[in-house]
């Protein structure tokens, strides 16, 4: 019998050791790169930013970058399993851009630009909006959370995971599809507890008929006539509430696209009219993709940890460590 197990071995061994030695390599991804648990090499303690404030580029160590956005992108204020979260998010999302660089800023990873990457703060300018009694409790907290949860990110299928996230939503996220172009498997839409009972989560822009019709003509072939109604449909709406599209005089917008025309704080809104004047209910406060910061901080109050969080806003994801 071992005579004869011998050479199915050697035939067989010529593809085993390709297949060996693949699952020792990272693999492309469209743009990004996808890291293996067994190879962290790719992936730097330092990031390369660009400061909007000081238009300068500079290596900052990860862990100290990323007290700077939690003190920009989120309450200090926050329980701390919420902050947590947002740690491990932010620094999720900034790994996942170590791949490749950016062609708005070709020379750094990431920028201070909130609208653009991740907001950021020095400790000076974060103290500086904080009340007297807080500046040093927050900065230490925030500190806390960065410092507890170091080197932890979230991977799905071995590749990082790019961890968007937002203020605050209707009730419900959005899928990344839904919102941007691509698909992400692990950006679905999940209930967002907690989302109602935030201060401010709905807010109201009311315009009137010649205001509605300055900010929507320069995208209509055919002008409203702010003497008259303007003719809007009913919206398509996504699996998370937001609208998806709208018909205003015979032109399809995109609900994302009508929410950044009209300054609205997000594309969950409904519509009415007056004999005058279009008003605007709106839901929560950003795109709606990936973890709601108010949902979060709800998660966290409701005494659920930080990784419950995460796993909930992050379909089928996996811890991993540097």
């Amino acid at each position: 019998m071992k005579k004869l197990c011998m050479p199915v071995f050697y035939i067989f061994l010529p593809l085993i050791i390709p297949m060996m030695v693949g699952l020792t390599f990272p693999r492309a991804t469209g743009s990004r790169i996808s890291f293996p648990f067994s190879n962290k090499a790719e992936i730097s303690d330092t990031i390369t930013t660009l400061n909007i404030k000081t238009k300068t580029t500079e290596k900052i160590p990860l862990e100290t970058y990323l007290v700077g956005v939690l003190a920009a992108e989120m309450p200090a204020s926050y329980e701390e399993e919420a902050l947590k979260a947002q740690s491990v998010a932010a620094r999720s999302y900034i790994i996942s851009k170590m791949g490749g660089g950016n062609p708005d800023h070709p020379d750094a990873q990431v920028c201070t630009d909130p609208n653009h990457c991740k907001g950021w703060l020095s400790e000076e300018d974060a103290k500086s909006k904080w009340k007297k009694g807080d500046k040093n409790k927050y900065w230490k907290k925030l500190t806390n959370a960065v410092k507890s949860t170091k080197g932890e990110y979230m991977t799905y299928n071995a590749e990082v995971v790019e961890a968007f996230f937002f203020a605050s939503s209707g009730g419900k996220t959005e899928n990344s599809e839904d919102v941007w172009s691509s698909s992400r498997p692990y950006l679905r839409s999940v209930e967002s507890y907690g989302e109602a009972l935030s201060e401010n989560n709905v807010s109201t822009v009311t315009f009137t008929r010649s205001q509605f019709a300055e900010k929507l003509n320069p995208h209509l072939s055919q002008p409203l006539d702010p003497s008259k109604s303007p003719s809007i449909s009913e919206p398509q709406r996504t699996e998370g509430g937001s609208v998806r599209s709208i018909n205003i005089s015979d032109k399809t917008f995109k609900g994302t696209e009508l929410r950044s025309i009209l300054g609205l704080k997000s594309a969950n809104f409904t519509i009415t009219q007056s004999s005058d004047s279009i008003t605007f209910t709106v839901k929560g406060y950003g795109h709606g993709v990936g973890m709601s910061q108010t949902g979060a901080n709800y998660m966290a109050k409701e005494g659920h940890t930080y990784k419950e969080i995460l796993s909930h806003y992050y379909t089928d994801i996996e811890f991993s460590k540097l």
